[in-house]
């Protein structure tokens, strides 16, 4: 099964992936993501150069945000071949989705990592591949506000960047 193009820059990936009613995002949620955000943005550059005592501490804290967003967040969803854009995300799903849903998605970055984007998404479509389940496109323009929108965009375009460099 093929992902649809999606109409901006994007990255394919198998992601952890877990849908919730729209109704359980809320204000917490909103600041959780926008966090996330901030360390999927941040620069990931490696210098050869780097300083041993900084690298240790990058790795100390690394683990303690682990530790902290295990607590939170225990179960890890399954995982699921991903589109993500600028504006939207495809994925594949045994469950279908009725066009105009109102979801909150429930994203990993990384498939190893408790760290969890939670984002509102209005389902664009929703197409059958048979017994295979289904191909949902899905918007997220409402959910990123001008704060969180250029670090999504950020992060967005440093993995297409990713993909295409390793083609």
């Amino acid at each position: 099964m093929r992902l649809p193009e999606l109409d901006t820059v994007s990255f394919d990936a198998e992601l952890p992936l877990a849908l919730a009613p729209h109704s359980h995002y809320n204000a917490k949620l909103a600041r959780e993501t926008r966090l996330a955000l901030r360390i999927l943005a941040a620069p990931t550059e490696q210098r050869s150069d780097a300083d041993p005592q900084l690298q240790r501490l990058e790795a100390k804290l690394d683990l303690a945000l682990e530790v902290a967003l295990l607590s939170r967040h225990p179960d890890s969803a399954p995982l699921h071949p991903c589109r993500l854009g600028l504006n939207s995300l495809a994925w594949h799903s045994e469950q279908d989705q009725s066009p105009g849903a109102n979801l909150l998605l429930q994203l990993s970055p990384h498939a190893d990592s408790a760290l969890t984007l939670f984002l509102p998404a209005t389902v664009l479509a929703c197409q059958s591949e048979g017994p295979q389940g289904y191909t949902i496109t899905a918007s997220i323009e409402d959910a990123l506000s001008d704060n969180t929108r250029p670090l999504w965009e950020k992060w967005i375009f440093r993995r297409h960047r990713e993909q295409i460099s390793r083609r």
